[in-house]
């Protein structure tokens, strides 16, 4: 999704609208038709066609232009819970997301870090991921000018909880490596769910 370059704060649903609109591909960047084998002035759009069962959107945070490059640094404000359902283009079917995830790029065009923030689907908690270290964070840290893809998992196919419920005692501010060998050992059980091509 391209990101407006004017403002300091863009809500998502405004990029979403800016890449669905209408687009007139004129002389300096003609549509190629096959059957006629010429470059002709036309209009395309893009629509959402089929609603999966996890959304990604990749926010666009390079500027390219003949004479400049440039990293943008816009806030986009995108909702952990959208209230508004996303349609499709075809039967306007509906569906209903919450944000499970969040990657982020620090840096510029030629080099940078990643980290991520991700929701525990069986306590609902969100952690931090930094390398090999991570941490538990809250709701009100996940939205940063780093945000560069966020991932929506439909309401409708979001899986039942495996584990327990955490006690309630508080949550350790980080995991230790043995946490993650034991949850990665749990994981080693294939799923009883088949994986939807689309």
């Amino acid at each position: 999704m391209e990101v407006p370059q004017q403002q300091s704060t863009v809500q998502l649903q405004d990029c979403i609208e800016l890449f669905t609109n209408m687009e007139t591909l004129e002389e300096e960047n003609p549509w190629y038709c096959p059957v006629c084998k010429k470059h002709q002035l036309a209009t395309k759009k893009l629509d959402l066609w089929s609603l999966p069962e996890v959304l990604i959107i990749h926010l666009k945070r390079f500027s390219y232009t003949k004479f400049t490059r440039e990293k943008l640094d816009t806030i986009v404000d995108f909702p952990l819970r959208p209230s508004e359902p996303v349609q499709n283009g075809c039967d306007r079917s509906q569906g209903r997301y919450d944000l499970i995830a969040v990657s982020n790029h620090y840096g510029g065009l030629r080099d940078g870090h990643y980290t991520s923030y991700a929701q525990n689907k069986d306590s609902a908690q969100w952690f931090y991921f930094d390398d090999s270290k991570v941490t538990v964070a809250s709701e009100d840290q996940i939205m940063t000018s780093a945000a560069y893809v966020l991932f929506y998992q439909r309401q409708d196919k979001i899986r039942k909880p495996t584990l327990p419920a955490p006690s309630s005692g508080s949550a350790p501010s980080s995991l230790s490596d043995d946490d993650i060998t034991e949850a990665a050992a749990d994981c080693d059980q294939a799923p009883d769910s088949q994986v939807d091509s689309y």
